[in-house]
């Protein structure tokens, strides 16, 4: 095998991310990767990162990585394209490794979904604590799942370069003479459908060394500073339609490597002002979600096809995050961005501001409502007792209880905070002890049975009205989750 001084045209086919398709339709990709096996079957890209923003409903900026793995032991001379979309501007590249960009690009998308999963686990325990002071202990099982839960001439309109890739832009036009550019790129003739299919759009051809992995070199996964990689940025316009302006984004094309790619990962970040909806493949595992409260699940999953979608939003920016794992798709990423609507805003609103402190109070009010609405129509009718007769013990019992459980937060949330952070499961059964046991039969009989003519018959009417309340209270919060974003 020849050394880097040598020169291995590999057409690689790879529509990567931030890239505008002609079509606002996802499309499989019908170009791939054409090389001997003997080298190819040593090549993988790395990792693909794609940071799309949307400032307006007309123009979205893209920053891609892209990094380039070769187990040869050698470097290599590597061939591609990335489209770019419609009309792009302020096109540039640069090397850089995968965790510079992550700090420069990613990590303050990151950090707003991290506090937002944080926001919503505080959210959940919150809910979950205003239901204790009805007793709502007693439906644990069911709050379980919750709670765990163009060139004719073939000649670039510009050329950027960087000490080892060289990257030249190219027009694709009804007159572009696509053979006189796969010769003069290098690119293979299979392309060609692949190009058709991308007139009106204008690429980016990338000519990378590629970094030979675990030569000892500083490069590869395991590197210190990351995979080394070139990061492209432009901005591009997105294609007009009925529902919205379209921005499709070619994970299509990931079907046509030898190996999966390790990480892809596609941030969507909007503006205030601006709605989006994203259409994407569901690549292998859905491990969607967070463990605690900062780390993915999909952390877990890295060495089988997983994907995860996160989402988040703040009084000034809606974000949205795709990560696959060790995935080729044969499918695009679809984004249709248009001007935000009052209802959307509202819900915006109530999925920014669904904090632990709002979850709280709106637990708290609800479930004393539901359990108030139990002891004033359903539970005179359990015991047989007229509520006009015995309104004023009846309220005064309801409120009592209430109170004694109150008294018992402090050392309930004291031993839920256990639970939460150790995975205890004895925790939860003490919980359950203290709020729906001991205290319950010591209460039902020495007040309720007041009001009705045996234990046995308190201790069921309460029963019945904890049951009917607190079910109440789960849908209602299950619906508050639902439109606040919370799961």
């Amino acid at each position: 095998m020849k050394t880097s001084h040598s020169v291995c045209r590999i057409l690689l086919v790879i529509v990567l991310a931030a890239a505008f398709v002609a079509l606002p339709l996802p499309a499989k990709a019908d170009g791939g990767p054409i090389v001997g096996p003997h080298l190819w079957a040593f090549l993988k890209e790395g990792r693909q990162i794609a940071v799309i923003t949307l400032w307006d409903t007309e123009r979205a900026e893209v920053d891609l990585f892209i990094s380039m793995l070769d187990s040869t032991g050698e470097s290599h001379e590597v061939v591609f394209f990335v489209p770019l979309g419609s009309d792009p501007a302020s096109f540039s590249v640069r090397e850089k490794d995968s965790m510079a960009f992550d700090r420069s690009e990613t990590e303050k998308w990151d950090n707003i979904l991290h506090e937002d999963a944080r926001r919503k686990h505080m959210a959940i325990n919150s809910l979950f604590a205003a239901t204790l002071l009805t007793n709502g202990i007693w439906l644990l099982p069911l709050w379980a799942p919750v709670v765990l839960s163009g060139c004719a001439e073939a000649a670039p309109e510009a050329t950027f370069e960087t000490d080892s890739s060289q990257v030249s832009i190219y027009g694709l036009d009804e007159n572009t003479d696509l053979e006189g550019l796969i010769s003069t790129t290098g690119l293979d003739p299979s392309v060609r459908d692949t190009l058709l299919r991308l007139r009106g759009q204008k690429i980016a051809v990338v000519n990378l060394q590629t970094q030979a992995r675990g030569t000892g070199d500083g490069s590869g996964e395991g590197a210190p500073g990351g995979e080394p990689g070139i990061h492209l940025n432009w901005t591009t316009l997105l294609i007009p339609g009925d529902s919205g302006a379209t921005y499709a984004y070619p994970l299509g094309t990931g079907d046509a490597w030898f190996h999966p790619i390790e990480i892809t990962r596609v941030y969507v970040a909007a503006a205030q002002g601006i709605d989006f909806s994203v259409q994407y493949p569901r690549l292998g595992r859905n491990a969607s979600g967070y463990i605690g409260t900062r780390q993915q699940r999909i952390t877990t999953y890295q060495d089988v096809p997983a994907y995860a979608i996160d989402e988040a939003y703040t009084e000034s920016w809606h974000v949205w995050r795709a990560t696959y794992t060790q995935s080729n798709s044969a499918e695009d990423i679809v984004i249709t961005a248009k001007p935000q609507s009052n209802v959307s805003r509202i819900f915006a609103a109530m999925r920014s501001a669904g904090t632990d402190t709002v979850s709280l109070i709106f637990g708290i009010i609800t479930a004393l409502v539901f359990w108030l609405l139990g002891w004033r129509y359903l539970m005179p009718r359990l015991l047989g007792i007229s509520f006009r007769e015995e309104n004023t013990r009846l309220w005064r019992i309801a409120l009592a209880y209430v109170g004694i459980n109150l008294l018992l937060m402090i050392p309930g949330a004291f031993i839920y905070m256990i639970w939460s952070f150790t995975g205890m499961n004895l925790m939860l059964a003490v919980l359950f002890i203290l709020f729906g046991g001991v205290s319950v039969i010591i209460y039902t009989g020495s007040r309720l049975r007041k009001l009705g003519d045996s234990r046995g018959r308190a201790i069921k009417a309460f029963a019945l009205v904890t049951l009917a309340s607190n079910g109440a209270y789960l849908v209602v919060a299950l619906i508050f989750t639902a439109l606040t974003g919370i799961i």
